[in-house]
């Protein structure tokens, strides 16, 4: 993937678990951040971020907000779809092998 992904969250936030639960039925591993548990993150969050808020999806550097933002991106970058789920790596390496 050329994109570079980041996720902040708090694991008792409602909309993260939102974010969180969409990337597990989908197979989404990308790195994350809880922002509860390290103190690096949540000043990370706060200076690249401009504000406290998550969930908050870094891409290439800049934050996107919103879990319902958050889940159109993720849906569309790893081309998830009711045929099947297939991240942006697979569809690299299956056309790569054609």
């Amino acid at each position: 993937m050329s994109d570079t992904l980041e996720l902040y969250y708090m694991p008792t936030c409602p909309f993260c678990r939102r974010v969180l639960n969409y990337m597990e039925v989908h197979n989404i591993d990308i790195p994350r951040h809880d922002i509860t548990s390290e103190p690096t993150a949540r000043t990370t969050l706060e200076e690249q971020g401009g504000k406290m808020q998550v969930p908050c999806l870094f891409i290439n550097g800049k934050p996107l907000f919103e879990s319902d933002d958050i889940i159109t991106f993720l849906e569309t970058a790893f081309h998830v779809n009711d045929e099947g789920d297939q991240s942006i790596q697979d569809v690299v390496q299956t056309e790569a092998g054609d």
